[in-house]
């Protein structure tokens, strides 16, 4: 029923007047196709009844002076700015220092990474023109050679025995 707009519009219509001959007779054939329909709309003419009956409520002899004075209030009342500008004072200078930290200690290890690169790379200069290294057949016998000059001393005592 809430999907057909031709039934909703009788439908507000009948809240507000009483319907024409011929909107009846286009309500009994919109109802037809619809049982559910039907039921809602006998519901809703039981409750536009019931209402048309209550008296009118009495209006307030102050009434207009309370809506001005609503009226008054709303465009009185100072518009509230979403974004706290105050909140934006406080922090904005302690942002701006950590932004400036940050940015000094990223320089700084920065700057120390290309000096230790530098220092790597002159150290290098330094050891490349001392030569190549021996090749490896000629470090082969180097465990006799280092034995040769680690022989344990002369035993002393035992030579003077001998002789």
């Amino acid at each position: 029923m809430k999907d057909d707009p031709a039934l909703q519009s009788l439908r507000e219509a009948a809240w507000r007047r009483s319907l024409t001959a011929a909107e009846h007779a286009q309500i009994q054939r919109l109802l037809a196709t619809s049982p559910d329909a039907a039921e809602d709309w006998q519901l809703d003419a039981r409750l536009s009844r019931t209402l048309a009956r209550l008296p009118e409520a009495p209006v307030p002899s102050n009434f207009t002076a309370r809506v001005l004075q609503a009226v008054e209030r709303e465009t009185a009342a100072p518009t509230r700015v979403p974004f706290d500008w105050l909140l934006l004072r406080r922090w904005l200078p302690r942002l701006a220092l950590a932004c400036v930290l940050i940015g000094v200690s990223v320089a700084g290890l920065h700057r120390y990474e290309l000096l230790s690169r530098q220092r790597m790379a002159d150290s290098v200069a330094v050891i490349s023109p001392l030569g190549t290294l021996p090749s490896p057949d000629s470090l082969a016998d180097f465990d006799a050679i280092r034995r040769l000059g680690s022989e344990p001393p002369a035993d002393v005592e035992l030579l003077a025995l001998l002789q």
